[in-house]
C-alpha cells in the first residue's frame, strides 16, 4: 500500500518537471539539444575535472561547489506538510498530492567574496530559524588531489535569531568519477541541539535543569550522491545519520530529481523531514512520514 501510493505520488511529479523543463523560457536559457551550448556566463566555476557537480547544496546537504568571485546564489527550498503516508490514495489525490496542505518554506543567499570563501544567510519558517553561514572552499578535485574539501561554519537560533543559538561546522569531502557520479561525506558538529523538544515544540530554557544537559550537543555524518542521467538530468540522494549527543529522531534521509537550465536548478524531493540547516537536520527526522517538496535555485 505505501509503496503504491508513493509511486502514485511520484508520476504527477515527474510530469510537472517534464513540462518545466519544456517551458518556452527554460527551453531558450537551456539551448537546443541539437547544438552545441554556448558557454553560460551565469554558470559556476566548474574545474573540468568535475562537471557532474552543479549545485551547491545536494537536497539539505552542503556541496564542495565553488562560486566565481563576487557572483550569487539563491536558494527556495519547500516542503509541504501533509504526509503522504496519511490517509487513502482518494485523499491524497483530493489535495492534489498534498499540494493543498501548506508547506515550510526557506528562503538562502549566498555572495561569493572570493573564488573559495562565501558567506550567506538563510531562514526558514520552521521555529523561524535564522542561519548564518561562512563556506571556505579549501581544496580542489585534481589529477594531483583525489577529492574536494569545504568547510562550513553556521551559526543559528530560533524566533528570528533571538533565542535557542546554535553554532556548528561541516567539513564536506567529495569525489567525483568522470561525468556521471559525484559522493560526499559530511562529518559535522551541532552545539546545543536540544534547543526545541521535538519539530515544532516549546523552546528549551537553558537556565532549567534538563536531563539532556550533558548530552546537548550532536554529531551527525551526512552522505549524499549525485547521479547523471542524461545531458542535464540527475538523481540525488543523501543519509544523514547521528553519531553521538542529542538523538530525539530518526536520521534524516531523501532523494530527488533534478533538471539543469542555463543558472537554475529545478528538483523534486521527498524527505522525511522539514529541516534544512545544520541544526535542524541534526534533530533528525521522522520515523514514518514521507513528504514532498522541491528546492529552486539560481547563480547569477
Amino acid at each position: 500500500m505505501v509503496n503504491y501510493r508513493l509511486r502514485s505520488a511520484v508520476l504527477p511529479c515527474l510530469v510537472l518537471l517534464r513540462l518545466a523543463s519544456a517551458s518556452p523560457v527554460l527551453a531558450q536559457a537551456n539551448g537546443s539539444d541539437a547544438q552545441a551550448a554556448p558557454a553560460d556566463p551565469d554558470s559556476l566555476a566548474l574545474p573540468t575535472t568535475v562537471p557532474i557537480e552543479t549545485d551547491l547544496n545536494l537536497i539539505n546537504l552542503p556541496t564542495t561547489l565553488s562560486l566565481k568571485r563576487h557572483h550569487g546564489y539563491f536558494r527556495l527550498t519547500h516542503r509541504f506538510a501533509r504526509d503522504l503516508r496519511r490517509g487513502t490514495f482518494d485523499d491524497l489525490a483530493a489535495s492534489l498530492f498534498s499540494l493543498d496542505d501548506g508547506a515550510v518554506i526557506g528562503l538562502e543567499y549566498r555572495f561569493a567574496i572570493t573564488g573559495n570563501l562565501q558567506a550567506g544567510a538563510t531562514r526558514s519558517m520552521l521555529g523561524k530559524t535564522i542561519q548564518t553561514f561562512v563556506k571556505w572552499d579549501a581544496f580542489r578535485q585534481s589529477g594531483s588531489l583525489p577529492v574536494s574539501v569545504s568547510v562550513l561554519g553556521s551559526y543559528e537560533g530560533l524566533n528570528n535569531l533571538r533565542q535557542n543559538y546554535q553554532p556548528g561546522v561541516a567539513v564536506t569531502v567529495s569525489r567525483t568519477i568522470s561525468d556521471v557520479l559525484a559522493v560526499y561525506a559530511t562529518p559535522a558538529f551541532v552545539k546545543d541541539t536540544h534547543a526545541v523538544d521535538a519539530i515544532g515544540g516549546h523552546a528549551h530554557d537553558p537556565g532549567t535543569p534538563d536531563e539532556h544537559a550533558n548530552h546537548s550537543d550532536t554529531w551527525f555524518a551526512g552522505l549524499g550522491t549525485r547521479l547523471r542521467f542524461n545531458k542535464t538530468g540527475y538523481i540525488v540522494g543523501e543519509y544523514t545519520p547521528r553519531l553521538a549527543g542529542y538523538d530525539p529522531n530518526k536520521a534524516v534521509w531523501g532523494l530527488a530529481i533534478e533538471k539543469r537550465t542555463g543558472g537554475h536548478t529545478l528538483q523534486l524531493n521527498f524527505t522525511n523531514s522539514f529541516g534544512t540547516t545544520l541544526g535542524q537536520i541534526a534533530r533528525g527526522g521522522s520515523a514514518h512520514d514521507v513528504y514532498l517538496g522541491f528546492n529552486i535555485t539560481r547563480k547569477f
